[in-house]
Protein backbone atom coordinates (compact mmCIF):
# COMPACT_ATOMS: atom_id res chain seq x y z
CA UNK A 1 0.00 0.00 0.00
CA UNK A 2 0.93 3.64 -0.93
CA UNK A 3 2.45 5.45 1.99
CA UNK A 4 0.60 8.59 1.27
CA UNK A 5 -2.62 6.21 1.48
CA UNK A 6 -2.01 4.59 4.87
CA UNK A 7 -0.54 8.20 6.54
CA UNK A 8 -4.55 9.54 5.56
CA UNK A 9 -5.77 6.35 7.06
CA UNK A 10 -4.03 6.43 10.11
CA UNK A 11 -4.81 10.62 10.53
CA UNK A 12 -8.73 10.23 9.60
CA UNK A 13 -8.70 7.43 12.09
CA UNK A 14 -10.12 4.82 9.53
CA UNK A 15 -8.20 2.27 7.40
CA UNK A 16 -7.28 3.24 4.31
CA UNK A 17 -8.82 2.33 1.10
CA UNK A 18 -7.10 -0.18 -1.05
CA UNK A 19 -5.66 1.62 -4.01
CA UNK A 20 -7.52 0.28 -7.30
CA UNK A 21 -4.51 -2.10 -8.05
CA UNK A 22 -4.93 -4.19 -5.13
CA UNK A 23 -8.27 -4.85 -5.59
CA UNK A 24 -9.67 -7.42 -7.52
CA UNK A 25 -12.99 -9.04 -8.35
CA UNK A 26 -14.48 -12.61 -8.72
CA UNK A 27 -18.01 -13.99 -9.11
CA UNK A 28 -19.69 -16.88 -7.55
CA UNK A 29 -22.80 -18.44 -8.32
CA UNK A 30 -26.35 -17.88 -6.32
CA UNK A 31 -28.65 -20.28 -7.37
CA UNK A 32 -30.88 -22.07 -4.49
CA UNK A 33 -31.26 -25.28 -5.68
CA UNK A 34 -27.01 -25.19 -5.38
CA UNK A 35 -27.16 -24.47 -2.11
CA UNK A 36 -27.71 -26.44 1.04
CA UNK A 37 -30.07 -26.15 4.00
CA UNK A 38 -28.42 -25.20 7.32
CA UNK A 39 -28.16 -27.69 10.03
CA UNK A 40 -31.60 -28.61 11.25
CA UNK A 41 -33.72 -26.75 8.71
CA UNK A 42 -36.10 -28.15 6.39
CA UNK A 43 -38.69 -27.02 4.12
CA UNK A 44 -39.40 -23.76 1.62
CA UNK A 45 -37.86 -20.52 3.41
CA UNK A 46 -35.32 -22.63 5.90
CA UNK A 47 -31.98 -21.34 5.75
CA UNK A 48 -29.55 -22.07 2.88
CA UNK A 49 -25.61 -21.77 3.13
CA UNK A 50 -24.39 -21.20 -0.61
CA UNK A 51 -20.70 -21.54 -1.50
CA UNK A 52 -19.01 -17.92 -1.86
CA UNK A 53 -15.65 -17.75 -2.28
CA UNK A 54 -13.34 -19.56 0.26
CA UNK A 55 -14.30 -18.82 4.02
CA UNK A 56 -17.32 -16.30 2.97
CA UNK A 57 -20.44 -18.07 1.95
CA UNK A 58 -23.65 -16.80 1.51
CA UNK A 59 -26.78 -17.13 3.15
CA UNK A 60 -30.14 -17.03 2.00
CA UNK A 61 -34.21 -17.65 4.09
CA UNK A 62 -37.51 -17.42 2.65
CA UNK A 63 -39.14 -17.78 -0.33
CA UNK A 64 -37.72 -16.19 -3.96
CA UNK A 65 -40.18 -13.39 -3.85
CA UNK A 66 -39.26 -12.36 -0.20
CA UNK A 67 -35.82 -13.56 -0.21
CA UNK A 68 -33.24 -12.19 2.50
CA UNK A 69 -29.49 -12.86 1.92
CA UNK A 70 -26.44 -12.87 4.35
CA UNK A 71 -22.96 -12.77 3.69
CA UNK A 72 -20.47 -14.54 5.99
CA UNK A 73 -22.59 -15.82 8.39
CA UNK A 74 -26.23 -16.53 8.78
CA UNK A 75 -26.85 -13.23 11.17
CA UNK A 76 -27.93 -9.63 10.11
CA UNK A 77 -30.17 -10.68 6.36
CA UNK A 78 -30.72 -7.88 4.64
CA UNK A 79 -34.25 -7.00 4.73
CA UNK A 80 -36.42 -8.60 1.43
CA UNK A 81 -36.60 -6.37 -1.47
CA UNK A 82 -40.25 -4.83 -2.12
CA UNK A 83 -42.49 -5.85 -4.89
CA UNK A 84 -41.60 -9.15 -4.99
CA UNK A 85 -38.16 -8.29 -6.05
CA UNK A 86 -36.13 -11.32 -7.24
CA UNK A 87 -32.74 -11.88 -6.49
CA UNK A 88 -30.52 -12.50 -8.88
CA UNK A 89 -28.31 -15.84 -9.84
CA UNK A 90 -24.78 -14.59 -8.83
CA UNK A 91 -22.73 -12.43 -6.40
CA UNK A 92 -19.84 -10.24 -7.85
CA UNK A 93 -17.30 -9.83 -5.36
CA UNK A 94 -14.59 -6.83 -4.68
CA UNK A 95 -11.40 -7.93 -2.66
CA UNK A 96 -8.51 -6.55 -1.41
CA UNK A 97 -5.88 -9.02 -1.25
CA UNK A 98 -7.27 -12.22 -0.74
CA UNK A 99 -10.33 -10.61 1.73
CA UNK A 100 -13.81 -9.97 0.05
CA UNK A 101 -14.62 -6.19 0.91
CA UNK A 102 -17.98 -5.84 -0.66
CA UNK A 103 -20.32 -7.10 -3.10
CA UNK A 104 -22.89 -5.91 -5.49
CA UNK A 105 -26.28 -8.30 -5.56
CA UNK A 106 -28.75 -7.93 -8.51
CA UNK A 107 -32.55 -7.94 -8.12
CA UNK A 108 -35.01 -7.93 -10.68
CA UNK A 109 -38.70 -6.93 -9.97
CA UNK A 110 -41.13 -8.34 -12.96
CA UNK A 111 -44.22 -7.72 -10.86
CA UNK A 112 -43.78 -4.19 -11.09
CA UNK A 113 -46.15 -2.16 -13.38
CA UNK A 114 -43.63 0.66 -14.39
CA UNK A 115 -40.72 -1.19 -16.28
CA UNK A 116 -37.77 -1.12 -13.62
CA UNK A 117 -34.31 -2.03 -14.48
CA UNK A 118 -32.46 -4.46 -12.59
CA UNK A 119 -30.92 -2.43 -9.25
CA UNK A 120 -27.58 -3.47 -8.21
CA UNK A 121 -27.50 -3.48 -4.41
CA UNK A 122 -23.79 -2.64 -3.41
CA UNK A 123 -23.05 -4.39 0.66
CA UNK A 124 -20.01 -3.78 2.59
CA UNK A 125 -19.01 -7.56 3.96
CA UNK A 126 -19.49 -8.29 7.57
CA UNK A 127 -15.44 -7.75 9.71
CA UNK A 128 -14.40 -9.46 12.87
CA UNK A 129 -15.74 -6.00 14.23
CA UNK A 130 -18.94 -5.41 12.89
CA UNK A 131 -22.05 -6.97 10.56
CA UNK A 132 -22.18 -6.13 6.93
CA UNK A 133 -24.56 -3.39 5.73
CA UNK A 134 -25.51 -1.90 1.99
CA UNK A 135 -23.33 0.74 1.31
CA UNK A 136 -25.68 1.87 -2.09
CA UNK A 137 -27.26 0.88 -4.88
CA UNK A 138 -26.66 1.76 -8.69
CA UNK A 139 -29.64 1.18 -11.66
CA UNK A 140 -28.42 -1.62 -14.44
CA UNK A 141 -28.80 1.23 -17.41
CA UNK A 142 -25.97 1.77 -19.49
CA UNK A 143 -24.62 5.04 -19.85
CA UNK A 144 -22.01 6.36 -21.93
CA UNK A 145 -19.42 6.18 -18.92
CA UNK A 146 -20.53 2.44 -18.68
CA UNK A 147 -22.80 -0.48 -18.02
CA UNK A 148 -24.56 -0.08 -14.18
CA UNK A 149 -22.24 -3.01 -13.10
CA UNK A 150 -19.51 -0.99 -13.77
CA UNK A 151 -20.72 1.88 -11.83
CA UNK A 152 -21.62 -0.47 -9.04
CA UNK A 153 -18.14 -2.53 -8.42
CA UNK A 154 -16.67 1.44 -9.23
CA UNK A 155 -18.96 2.37 -6.33
CA UNK A 156 -18.16 -0.43 -4.41
CA UNK A 157 -14.71 0.15 -4.51
CA UNK A 158 -14.81 3.46 -4.10
CA UNK A 159 -17.02 3.64 -0.84
CA UNK A 160 -17.51 0.50 0.90
CA UNK A 161 -13.96 -0.18 2.52
CA UNK A 162 -14.44 3.00 4.60
CA UNK A 163 -18.22 2.91 4.97
CA UNK A 164 -19.32 2.82 8.26
CA UNK A 165 -22.08 0.17 9.09
CA UNK A 166 -24.74 2.35 11.08
CA UNK A 167 -23.17 5.10 10.60
CA UNK A 168 -23.07 6.74 7.13
CA UNK A 169 -25.92 6.95 4.62
CA UNK A 170 -26.26 4.53 1.62
CA UNK A 171 -25.96 6.28 -1.27
CA UNK A 172 -26.71 6.27 -5.02
CA UNK A 173 -24.00 5.53 -7.42
CA UNK A 174 -25.43 7.69 -10.47
CA UNK A 175 -28.53 9.06 -11.38
CA UNK A 176 -31.75 6.73 -11.16
CA UNK A 177 -35.11 6.28 -12.61
CA UNK A 178 -38.51 7.17 -10.55
CA UNK A 179 -39.49 3.90 -10.88
CA UNK A 180 -35.71 2.85 -9.33
CA UNK A 181 -36.30 5.77 -6.64
CA UNK A 182 -39.87 4.31 -5.39
CA UNK A 183 -38.15 1.23 -4.83
CA UNK A 184 -35.58 2.03 -2.97
CA UNK A 185 -36.96 4.48 -0.84
CA UNK A 186 -39.65 2.43 0.12
CA UNK A 187 -36.61 -0.36 0.98
CA UNK A 188 -33.52 1.37 2.23
CA UNK A 189 -35.36 4.74 3.59
CA UNK A 190 -34.44 8.21 2.06
CA UNK A 191 -31.31 7.61 0.03
CA UNK A 192 -29.47 10.15 -1.17
CA UNK A 193 -28.07 11.00 -4.71
CA UNK A 194 -24.00 10.06 -4.72
CA UNK A 195 -23.30 11.73 -8.02
CA UNK A 196 -20.96 8.42 -8.50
Amino acid sequence: MHPLLLLLGVLSGQPAAAPPSEITGAVSPLIPSLCQPLEGGAGEGAPLRCSGLVGTDVFLRGPETAREVALARPVDFLPPPPAGGRLGRSVTWRLAGDRPFAAVLRYRFPDVVAAAPDLLVVVKAPTDEGPGCVAGAAEDVSVPTGSGLERAIAFADRRAPLFRCGRDTPALAGAVSEAARAILSTWFGTMRPDGG
